[in-house]
């Protein structure tokens, strides 16, 4: 199949890198929310992303222009129904994805290409809520997608070879390195980073050093780009503490147990880049 029209539903900070690096390389985009506020939200995030790639000269104002004309957004999930290829972008709830899910699966034609970008949900949970389960793939981008070159392609037991290779092709085409990854929670990039995460707070809680000296550590020590406290400010701390949560509830394996600090941000609502404030504080 020749992908030329691409579904993305959800425009958080995930969903909306798909829309932009999709509309950059030439795809017409269709961008589904949840309402009309949420919508206007995804679109002006989208057009922030292409002013900061005009801002640091990788893309022209006319590039921007053009990727923008190929955007559509709204709040009819029945639009996606022409889509050659859709990537669900919602939020890492699991009841949330299989109805949606379920719902793309009734909306489609069934040589329709269905990716779910799940960072930690086993992809069998969610594939078996549609009537097509070994259609249903796996496509975990990593943030910031416009500037990450990583996408894990999760395959499950059952999942088709040939749509496999459609989204391995279409994530290169994207510019990115795909890699394929058997079904496990957490795939293999959270199923490593969430327990260095976490223990990186838990020796703050216990003393152990600062938050910046452990930062340093990591960075100077051991070549990190960032420490463990600014990637977790960049992830966002509900998403590292949701995502902890649930491989906890798959393994039972108290690595992955969210710890008390990282649990009382959350409440406060300091999650990070995204609120301005989270183990650091960040201008508006």
């Amino acid at each position: 199949m020749q992908i030329k029209r691409v579904a993305v539903i959800g425009c958080g900070t995930m969903g909306g890198g798909v829309a932009q690096v999709a509309a950059q390389r030439g795809y017409e985009v269709v961008v589904v929310e949840k309402d009309a506020a949420a919508a206007e939200a995804g679109q002006q995030r989208v057009t922030a992303g292409l002013d900061r790639q005009v801002g640091r000269g990788r893309i022209s104002a006319d590039d921007k222009q053009t990727a923008l004309d190929k955007l559509r957004f709204g709040t009819d999930l029945e639009s996606i129904s022409e889509a050659d290829l859709i990537v669900e972008a919602v939020y890492e709830d699991v009841e949330l994805k299989k109805a949606l899910l379920a719902r793309i699966d009734a909306i489609v034609g069934p040589e329709t290409l269905i990716g779910s970008n799940t960072s930690t949900i086993p992809l069998v949970i969610l594939a078996g809520a549609t009537t097509r389960p070994e259609a249903i793939i796996g496509v975990h981008f990593f943030n910031p997608v416009p500037v990450m070159k990583l996408v894990e392609v999760i395959r499950t037991p059952i999942s088709r070879p040939e749509n496999i290779d459609a989204f391995v092709t279409f994530a290169r085409d994207l510019g990115k390195t795909p890699v394929v990854i058997n079904d496990v929670p957490g795939f293999v990039g959270n199923l490593l980073v969430v327990p260095f995460l976490l223990d990186a707070i838990r020796a703050f809680e216990r003393g152990v050093a600062p938050m910046e000296s452990i930062d340093e550590v990591l960075q100077l020590g051991f070549n990190h780009r960032m420490g463990p406290f600014r990637l977790s400010d960049l992830i966002g701390l509900d998403i590292v503490h949701d995502m902890a949560a649930s491989m906890y509830e798959e393994y039972k394996d108290p690595r992955y147990f969210p710890p008390p600090l990282l649990k009382q941000y959350v409440r406060l609502g300091w999650l990070g880049q995204k609120t301005g404030r989270g183990f650091y504080t960040y201008d508006s």
